[in-house]
């Protein structure tokens, strides 16, 4: 484990850019986590039926999966700089149709600009990180901006709590301010990265060639790339069945209030802060696979917990975020996926698991919100687990691990 001299050590040496991006994501990420527990059930709230839920939640993915290659091709030959300033636009306008809603029908416009900001922003990022950090402090890096930004958003989920409750509890105009202190904070962030962020481009001489001969390339170039995109897609299934529900499901049959909500958000956050950097030291020193397979345990315990909770007992609640938030901790898989190929790929390679994901993700979502609404809404934390121990995990053993050690 990195010590805290250390740790500013590591801060002054890396790019501008990186603390750029630090900055943003620590901002980014207490705002975001001011709404995050409350979103679908603003849409709910909003009149939504869960079909329809999953149902905007898949036009969404939809949409993402439609620009997923072009955006990813984007990113290695073009202004990474002003295709992350586009992205940032996009999500302020998708902010702003949540927080002046009249209906459920506008967030199908805000869902579909923030699967864009999603494509867009997430990706650049996540490049630019990828590309700042060096192969030995890779796993490292990444723990180290997570730690930082959640260190800041621990409390975000709570206070999120707190004023929804403030404002009248759980409806739409109790939840609708959250969107309002969003939507300030990300201009000025947005103009702040736009103003500061350094522009790089990786191969500006190879921009001429078509799209689908870069792709073509793509598969040549690594080992367990197709198996490792299959995962993805899998993944996407097991988070789209259950992604819209778990604080739907808390309020209408755990009979969890928005402080409770709240409070899930900021153990969960707090749990991840602290085991961020040890999960990122651990995949940088047993290895990325080693990590993961051992933070797994936590993902279908969190999912079982909150199913077999008993109503009205808000600490097992609590608890089944505490685990999920174990799993959250890790950059183990990150770091894995952007270490499967060289740096010259790592954006058309997001872009193609990024078109796979939200291909899975669109059907999964709807039948999600069906199995929810009409057979048994445990279904959708239940299933996920089956699909993960016995189809992704046995895939995944024949990926090969990343870490090169010395």
């Amino acid at each position: 484990m990195l010590s805290l001299s250390r740790l500013r050590e590591f801060l002054k040496e890396q790019s501008k850019n990186y603390r750029v991006l630090l900055l943003r994501g620590v901002v980014a990420s207490f705002l975001s986590q001011l709404s995050a527990n409350f979103n679908n059930l603003y849409i709910i709230e909003l009149g939504a039926s869960p079909v329809q839920l999953g149902g905007i939640r898949s036009i969404g993915s939809a949409v993402s999966a439609f620009f997923s290659i072009p955006a990813g091709w984007l990113s290695d030959v073009y202004s990474v700089k002003k295709i992350l300033i586009f992205g940032m636009f996009i999500q302020i306008l998708s902010i702003a149709f949540y927080a002046f809603a009249q209906n459920w029908l506008w967030i199908i416009i805000a869902v579909i600009l923030q699967t864009l900001t999603m494509t867009l922003v997430w990706r650049i990022q996540s490049i630019i990180i990828a590309n700042s950090l060096s192969d030995r402090e890779r796993a490292t890096g990444y723990g180290f901006r997570t730690t930082l930004i959640q260190l800041f958003s621990i409390f975000a989920p709570t206070i999120g709590g707190i004023l929804v409750s403030l404002f009248g509890g759980i409806s739409v105009e109790g939840i609708r301010p959250l969107y309002y202190i969003q939507l300030l904070g990300f201009i000025i962030i947005s103009i702040y990265v736009a103003l500061s962020l350094e522009d790089i481009r990786f191969r500006a001489e190879t921009a001429a060639r078509s799209i689908l001969s870069d792709f073509r390339d793509l598969f040549s170039i690594g080992h367990g790339l197709k198996r490792f995109a299959i995962l993805q897609a899998l993944g996407s299934i097991t988070w789209g069945l259950a992604m819209p529900f778990p604080f739907i499901y808390a309020a209408e049959f755990k009979r969890a209030d928005s402080l409770i909500i709240g409070y899930m958000g900021t153990f969960s956050t707090l749990i991840s802060t602290v085991l961020a950097l040890p999960l990122g030291s651990l995949a940088d020193s047993k290895g990325r696979k080693f990590t993961i397979y051992l933070t797994r345990p936590f993902f279908y315990g969190s999912f079982l917990l909150l199913v077999l909770s008993p109503p009205n007992n808000p600490y097992l609640l609590i608890l089944a975020w505490i685990l999920r938030g174990v799993m959250m901790a890790s950059n183990a898989w990150m770091t894995l996926s952007m270490e499967l190929v060289p740096p010259e790929y790592r954006g058309r390679w997001t872009g193609m698991t990024s078109l796979l994901q939200n291909l899975a993700r669109i059907p999964a979502m709807l039948l999600g919100g069906y199995i929810y609404q009409y057979v048994n809404p445990d279904l959708v934390f239940i299933l996920p687990i089956f699909i993960d121990l016995f189809v992704r995990i046995p895939i995944l053993r024949t990926v090969p691990e990343t870490l090169k050690k010395e």
